[in-house]
């Protein structure tokens, strides 16, 4: 097969270096092309590209269910899945079938995609030399940020101070471009699949530029690097990325946490975000989360023990409990409301995911705030210095502040960062990867069971003799 159509390659016809989020969202995908077509010429090679950032953006990745696993995987409680669909369910329970359909999908789309930036990347010599490392470097920093996810999904948790030798996923950076490359894989080491997300990110960060309209920028790598950083332990690197992209100047936090969502353009807060528009757009988050007049299921809910770990000055913690059946998200203040959607409604629903068509942060300043003060947090409690300018306290109070939450005035502990990364980044696909790394029991399974991760799904284990299935599920 030729690169099973490059993705069925959203070849984008007429479309070259998009500069405007509108224009690269409001053209509409011509027939797919075959992979010696489509990777003949610099226009096509880029349209390819564009291809990559709507297909991460697919609902089974980025656009919703790497979110919903982290998520489901990670609570203990304070989310609950009042839907009627069994593959969230099964996460929720921690009791995933080999067969579920969700897991199957992301497996497909994700790899499918790796295979579309490894054909781009492949074909970065027909480029005109000008154009070469800006999209040499989105391949990578794509690549980069697909592989951070399976590891972290598929493989059992980075440790610091281990050999990380248990099976992540494999890693395939060449091109299939026909049946003889479709060769069997075997799954390589957490460890070697976080040394090539880090090889992959830094080139990335290389070769971007600081700016780049919509599309990732060397910004956008630093910011990757920090949470890939903070994910193995070290903290030394991760604080050094964060305070790059703050010290940057490039970025600043939204005036409140409600405004930190549901934009149509990329906000001063956003480090990456993926764009939808009213003609191209995910709808998964919005239809999972929320419960609004013509939007959502209500799906996902949120327990009251969860609502009380806010102080009540907290914007982020309000709750509207004033809702009627005929409002949208313009009559929505707060960033919790009660549903009033047609199909499940009167629990608790969230509006950081309320309207189809607007951006979807994947990276936002709070969390390089968040990551900087608990990286410096833990290099102070071994006699290392802070990097940066700020304290950890200044910069948890920094995040507080736009949320009218009151302020520490001594330093905080190690709990109070962790609580604040919680309340700050909750529902945006980072709890059960914070949980893991922290080693922190999730009800009751610790922190590397092997229920917390997913399966390897059938069909791959059929067709790929070289792969081995996570050992819970056998």
């Amino acid at each position: 097969m030729k690169t099973q159509k490059i993705l069925s390659v959203l070849i984008l016809i007429g479309v070259m270096f998009i500069s405007s989020c509108d224009d690269f969202l409001d053209v509409m995908p011509q027939e797919a092309m075959d992979a010696d077509e489509a990777l003949t010429t610099p226009q096509n090679v880029k349209a390819t590209l564009i291809g990559a950032y709507l297909e991460i953006r697919s609902r089974w990745t980025f656009g919703s269910q790497f979110n919903e696993y982290a998520e489901l995987l990670g609570t203990s409680g304070h989310l609950q899945h009042v839907g009627s669909h069994r593959q969230p369910q099964e996460m929720l329970e921690k009791d995933i079938a080999v067969n579920n359909s969700y897991v199957e999908s992301s497996w497909i789309i994700a790899y499918s995609l790796i295979n579309t930036l490894n054909n781009v990347l492949h074909a970065i010599d027909i480029l005109d030399e000008s154009d070469r490392d800006r999209v040499k470097g989105e391949a990578l920093f794509l690549r980069g940020m697909v592989y951070f996810e399976l590891t972290r999904l598929w493989g059992l948790p980075y440790v610091p101070g281990q050999t990380n030798d248990q099976p992540g996923v494999p890693l395939i950076l060449t091109p299939t471009l026909g049946a003889p490359d479709a060769v069997p894989v075997a799954r390589e080491t957490v460890a070697n699949c976080y040394q090539q997300v880090i090889l992959d990110l830094n080139d990335a960060k290389n070769l971007l530029p600081p700016s780049n309209g919509v599309f990732a920028n060397s910004n956008a790598a630093s910011a990757l690097l920090s949470r890939v950083y903070l994910q193995k332990g070290d903290f030394q690197l991760a604080a050094e990325e964060a305070n790059h992209v703050i010290e940057s100047g490039q970025f600043e936090l939204n005036t409140s946490p409600f405004s930190a969502f549901n934009n149509p353009q990329p906000t001063s807060e956003d480090i990456f975000s993926l764009q939808n528009s009213l003609t191209s757009h995910t709808i998964w988050l919005p239809e999972r989360y929320g419960s609004l007049n013509g939007l959502g299921r209500g799906n996902y809910q949120f327990s009251t023990d969860f609502m009380d770990l806010f102080d009540p000055l907290d914007l982020r913690g309000h709750l509207q409990e004033d809702t009627h059946p005929g409002y949208t998200l313009e009559n929505i203040n707060s960033m919790y409301y009660i549903g009033v959607g047609a199909i499940r409604n009167g629990g608790v629903n969230t509006t950081k995911w309320g309207n189809y068509y607007t951006a979807i942060p994947l990276i936002r300043l709070a969390e390089m705030y968040l990551t900087r003060a608990e990286a410096n947090y833990e290099l102070m409690e071994t006699g290392m210095e802070q990097v940066g300018p700020a304290a950890p306290k200044d910069d948890i109070n920094r995040v507080r502040s736009r949320a009218s939450a009151p302020l520490f005035d001594a330093a905080p502990d190690r709990e109070d960062i962790r609580l604040e990364r919680y309340m700050e980044l909750c529902w945006e696909g980072h709890r059960l990867h914070d949980l893991k790394r922290w080693q922190q029991d999730i009800g009751p399974f610790p922190y590397d069971a092997g229920n917390l991760i997913l399966p390897i799904p059938v069909r791959e284990i059929e067709t790929n003799p070289l792969l081995e299935q996570n050992p819970y599920y056998l």
